[in-house]
């Protein structure tokens, strides 16, 4: 009878320890992996809006600098390619 005792509550206390390891550092991982995804989109977000003002300074001067028919068929696919980079 106490060897059943004794083994129930080995157990106890292996679930337990189990259950404490599991709830300290399963949450501190999900925190942060969490907050290094938020960086990453941030990121992401910085990198975006940074080509897509870059296309937009070059777009301005390019159709500043550059006359003629060919031209225009070059502001149009920069203008497409800005739409573009404007929806990611």
């Amino acid at each position: 009878m106490i060897d059943t005792v004794t083994k129930g509550l080995e157990d106890v206390k292996k679930k337990a320890e189990k259950s404490l390891i599991h709830f300290f550092t399963a949450s501190h991982s999900k925190a942060t992996s969490e907050t290094q995804k938020q960086v990453v989109k941030e990121m992401e977000k910085e990198a975006v809006q940074k080509v897509h003002s870059s296309s937009e300074k070059y777009l301005d001067s390019f159709s500043s600098s550059v006359q003629g028919k060919w031209s225009k068929a070059a502001n149009g696919t920069f203008k497409n390619t800005n739409n573009v980079l404007r929806d990611l």
